[in-house]
Formats: structure tokens, C-alpha cells, sequence
């Protein structure tokens, strides 16, 4: 899943916060799809600060993305990131447990003990004045709603 999602590729479409193309977007297992489509869709229209949903060109029912800079929410990932074991600790926040792995760029979250998994693209440069943890916060209700911990 890492290898994917670091892969993931944002490209504006003409100048602006206009549309925007992503490549390597994971396609959910069929039994995954329709919650990842609800999840999506049930994402809020700003993650806070500078952080407003761009429009997917074409549109995509497993990725969202947020801001110029953009951070980017994917669902449907097949496996859980190369680093995650266990035993590792995860931020647990509004009842959703994120593993964070930091990149060249930023961070990405992940949600390994959750079914479908989740993961969360924050380049630093899209966070403004805003925290990671005001950013997991706006998200954290869609993803409870729409997938279910593997845990017990």
C-alpha cells in the first residue's frame, strides 16, 4: 500500500484551484467498493484553512482532495503500509486509530486496523496554520461511519 500511495500523483488541470487529475488512485476490492463511495462522498467540503475539496477530473468514488497543495484521501487500499506492525502506536482520534509515516513532503496517515483502509496524504505545505490532528478531526466522522475496526 505505501508504494501506491506514494505514488500518487496530483496534476491541476489548467491554472488554479480548478479541477484536478489524480493517477494511482487505489481501486477498492468489490466489497469495498460502495463504502468507500459513501465514505467519499460523505467527506465535508473543507478540511479547514485553505483546505477546500477540489473537484476530481474525471471524478474518482475512491479519492477526494482538498486544497492547492493538495492533501489527498484515498479508500480502498489494498494491505496496510511496509512499517506498520502490530504492536506499532497509532493516534487514536474521534474513535479512529491513524498509523503516520512521515514522507519528504509531509505525512501520511493511515487507517491499518480498519476495514476498508483509509489513507491521508498531508503535504506540509497544504497545512497553512492548521495541525495534522484539526485535519484527522474533520475526516474522522466519515471514515467511523463508513468502514469498521479489524480490532476487537
Amino acid at each position: 500500500m505505501v508504494g501506491l500511495a506514494a505514488c500518487l500523483l496530483a496534476t491541476a488541470c489548467g491554472g488554479g484551484p480548478g479541477s484536478l487529475r489524480l493517477t494511482n488512485v487505489p481501486v477498492p476490492a468489490p466489497a469495498s467498493r460502495a463504502a468507500c463511495a459513501d465514505l467519499i462522498r460523505a467527506l465535508p467540503s473543507s478540511l479547514g484553512g485553505d483546505l477546500d475539496r477540489r473537484e476530481l477530473d474525471p471524478p474518482v468514488d475512491s479519492a477526494a482532495a482538498y486544497g492547492r497543495t493538495p492533501a489527498v484521501i484515498t479508500c480502498g487500499a489494498a494491505g496496510v503500509p511496509a512499517s506498520y506492525r502490530p504492536t506499532s502506536d497509532l493516534s487514536v482520534v474521534n474513535d479512529v486509530g491513524w498509523f503516520a509515516e512521515t514522507t519528504g513532503a509531509g505525512v501520511r496517515f493511515s487507517t491499518p486496523t480498519r476495514s476498508p483502509h483509509v489513507v491521508l496524504t498531508l503535504p506540509t505545505a497544504a497545512l497553512g496554520d492548521l495541525q495534522p490532528f484539526d485535519v484527522l478531526v474533520s475526516v474522522a466522522s466519515a471514515v467511523r461511519a463508513h468502514s469498521v475496526s479489524t480490532t476487537a
